[in-house]
C-alpha cells in the first residue's frame, strides 16, 4: 500500500469518525434533556400534584406537529418532473461516457444505478398522482 492510499484511508477514517462523534453527541444531548424532563415530572408525581401547563409545554419542548396533509396530484407531478429530469440526465451522462470514451467503469455504473433509482421514483410518483385527490 503506497502513501497515497494510506492518506486516503486516514482521511476517510477521520471523516467517518467525526460523523459518528457528532451523531453520538446529538443523541446523548437529546437523551439528557429527556431524562431531565422526566425528573421534573417525577418530582410533581411524588408530591401528588398535577404539573402546570407551562411545565408540560416546557417538557415537550416543541408544540406537537399538526397531522400531515394528504399530498395532492400537483405535488406528486412536481416530484415526478424532477425525478424524470434526473433519470434522463444521468442516463444521458452514462450513455455519453460509454459512447464517447468507451468508459465502463464505476462512475458509469453509479450513474446508471442512480438513473434507475430516479426512474423508479418517477413511476411511484406517477402512481401516486393517479390516485391522489384532484386539488
Amino acid at each position: 500500500m503506497d502513501s497515497n492510499h494510506q492518506f486516503t484511508i486516514a482521511l476517510l477514517i477521520v471523516v467517518f469518525a467525526t460523523g459518528a462523534v457528532i451523531t453520538v453527541s446529538i443523541l446523548w444531548l437529546v437523551f439528557r434533556g429527556r431524562m431531565r424532563a422526566l425528573d421534573v415530572l417525577r418530582a410533581y408525581a411524588e408530591r401528588g400534584e398535577e404539573p402546570p401547563a407551562s411545565v408540560i409545554d416546557a417538557v415537550h419542548g416543541q408544540p406537537r406537529p399538526a397531522p400531515a396533509k394528504p399530498q395532492t396530484r400537483g405535488g406528486h407531478l412536481a416530484h415526478a418532473a424532477g425525478s424524470a429530469i434526473f433519470a434522463v440526465g444521468l442516463a444521458g451522462l452514462a450513455w455519453w461516457r460509454i459512447s464517447a470514451f468507451g468508459e465502463t467503469g464505476g462512475g458509469v455504473g453509479v450513474a446508471l444505478l442512480a438513473a434507475l433509482f430516479f426512474a423508479a421514483s418517477l413511476a411511484a410518483r406517477l402512481v401516486g398522482a393517479y390516485y391522489a385527490p384532484d386539488r
